[in-house]
């Protein structure tokens, strides 16, 4: 057993200086290595996630954008269209008010001529029975005369 113990002891005693070497290379391509990598993928991780957030939040600021650009928009077409409303029933009124007004002209025109219709009618009655009689007295004369 002290020749097991013996051959154990120098097995330890020779690999000892190996496990030294490999503690001692873990550490250094720890520190060398491996630390400097993890930070650059860490950073390219917190670079592709901060620029995909940035993203996000540029697109939401976006949506939020076209939202009030629609709104802005859609108000101002319910603006035109009530100023457009407001125009057209103006325009209605004073164009019954013209027409109206217009009705009132041609009306007075029209009673005009129609007095200056009659009065040209009662003259025309006049002189038409003045020279009926004057024509029923030659009528009568020449008929006279011939009967006499």
């Amino acid at each position: 057993m002290d020749a097991t113990l013996d051959a154990l002891y120098n097995i330890i005693l020779r690999g000892l200086p190996t496990f030294f070497l490999v503690l001692l290379l873990h550490f250094y391509l720890k520190s060398t290595f491996f630390k400097p990598i993890e930070k650059l993928l860490r950073a390219r991780f917190d670079a592709t996630v901060g620029a995909r957030k940035k993203a996000s939040d540029a697109v939401a600021r976006a949506e939020q954008k076209a939202a009030e650009y629609e709104r802005a928009i859609r108000h101002a077409r319910t603006e035109i269209y009530r100023v457009n409303e407001e125009k057209r029933k103006a325009l209605a009124v004073e164009l019954t008010a013209r027409f109206a007004d217009e009705k009132k002209a041609a009306e007075t025109k029209l009673a005009e001529a129609n007095v200056v219709v009659a009065i040209e009618v009662a003259v025309a009655r006049q002189g038409l029975l003045a020279e009926t009689e004057s024509l029923a007295e030659a009528i009568t004369t020449s008929i006279l005369r011939r009967t006499a």
